[in-house]
């Protein structure tokens, strides 16, 4: 654990970890909130698969522009004008509901809203971390990021149920608003790393691994980030791995209902069992990954293991009763885990400081857009009642790309994630 300590001493990085993290936990509970004052009201599936989109699709939109203004402006500051709107939507649900005026358009209204703003804190979080540690521990800090989604996925429902079961829905998102406000504070306590580079020092030098030298003026569109990209083979290739995963993952999140009630004949806490399972092997992952000495170059690791954990997940063509799907999911969950961090590692050692904001935006919009995707797949390999395709598609989605990784050159060189730290890079503490 001396990794974490280590980072968590470092004052800044400390006020956005945390402040991130109650955000997320708050995050967990709202759209349990958000459905059920929609059931409240009287709402049935159609009033809730509406709020469901209207909660995701306009990321999409928002995600591409928040990208543009992380780069113009102070990221502190915007990550703090985002938490603070978002924030005051939320709070004002439960500022209705006590006037008696809440109505279900109010709360499509307040979805919208957490939408079309939610990109700028996933893309804003990675654009902020390399300026605020060292080089060394680039990987441990995005191991932490992506253990905040995780505990917040895992704990955030289950707490929003006791909450609504004791004093309502409304209070969950009272809560929630609380949480928004701490990491406003946090953010502005920060010091450091907020402002991006208006261009590199050396315009004629391009940033190790992409085909494009870094320009003085590139613009302040997304199309210099397209470009980058574009010229970044490892970039595009763990982003389309990192997609390919996703379509997988909307395609569990359709099977693994189905699995427990027609194969395992179970009910919701079996449901609850088998989602608990694969998240407590992604937590436990992530905690070993941001904790070890990892000296292998992480785009090969990445595929290595993509392909170990699509090779697991085919295990359930032999249809497993419960001890050996948990089993299966867990230790899937765990060798998935180390994906997201490394490839955000490698996506910071080679994204030029002034695209951060764009080119995060850029990969992360496109990667949530590709799970709606594979939900709609799922339901459609799964028309006939038959299993087996959908159960096939989950485990080829994940091994196959990884089997590509690793033969392709561009992922057989580059950042490993113990690199000697140049003077240069290292943030003092």
């Amino acid at each position: 654990m001396t990794r974490y300590w280590r980072l968590l001493r470092r004052r800044d990085y400390a006020l956005l970890w945390g402040g991130a993290t109650v955000s997320a936990l708050g995050d967990g509970m709202s759209f349990v909130a958000l459905v059920w004052l929609v059931i409240e009201r009287g709402g049935g599936a159609a009033d809730v698969g509406w709020l469901s989109a209207i909660y995701t699709a306009p990321v999409i939109v928002g995600g591409l522009a928040a990208g543009i203004v992380l780069d113009r402006f102070d990221r502190r500051w915007v990550i703090a004008a985002d938490n603070l709107v978002r924030g005051l939507a939320i709070a004002s649900v439960p500022i209705a509901d006590a006037l008696g005026v809440l109505s279900t358009g109010h709360l499509f209204v307040v979805a919208a809203i957490y939408g079309l703003l939610f990109m700028t804190s996933i893309a804003g979080l990675p654009s902020l971390i390399p300026a605020l540690v060292a080089e060394e521990d680039l990987t441990t800090a995005n191991a932490m990021e992506s253990i905040t989604y995780g505990i917040a996925g895992l704990i955030g429902p289950a707490v929003a149920g006791v909450v609504i079961a004791a004093i309502g829905a409304s209070a969950v998102l009272a809560l929630d608003a609380v949480t928004y406000g701490v990491f406003v504070a946090c953010l502005l306590l920060i010091r450091e790393g907020g402002r991006a580079p208006a261009a590199h020092a050396h315009p004629d030098v391009a940033p190790a691994g992409t085909a494009e030298p870094a320009r003085a003026g590139r613009g302040a569109g997304i199309g210099p980030a397209i470009r980058f990209v574009l010229g970044a083979p490892a970039i595009v290739a763990t982003t389309v791995m990192y997609m390919c995963l996703n379509v997988s993952g909307g395609i569990s999140t359709v099977l693994v209902p189905i699995y427990a009630r027609d194969v395992l004949q179970g009910g919701p806490e079996t449901y609850g069992v088998l989602l608990s399972a694969m998240t407590g092997g992604e937590l436990l992952g992530l905690i070993v990954i941001g904790a070890i000495h990892w000296r292998w170059p992480l785009g090969r690791s990445i595929a290595a293991a993509a392909l170990a954990s699509g090779t697991i997940l085919a295990l359930l063509l032999l249809r497993p009763n419960l001890p050996a799907m948990i089993v299966i999911l867990a230790a899937s969950g765990f060798v998935e885990s180390s994906l997201t961090p490394w490839a955000q590692t490698i996506r910071m050692r080679l994204i030029p400081a002034d695209l951060r904001g764009r080119v995060f935006a850029l990969l992360r919009t496109s990667m949530q857009s590709t799970r709606p995707l594979g939900s709609v797949a799922g339901g459609l390999l799964l028309v006939g009642g038959d299993l087996t395709p959908a159960l096939a598609s989950i485990a080829l989605l994940i091994a196959i790309p990884g089997a590509i990784g690793l033969w392709l050159p561009a992922l057989g060189r580059g950042p490993t994630a113990e690199p000697a730290p140049a003077p240069s890079q290292t943030v003092p503490a």
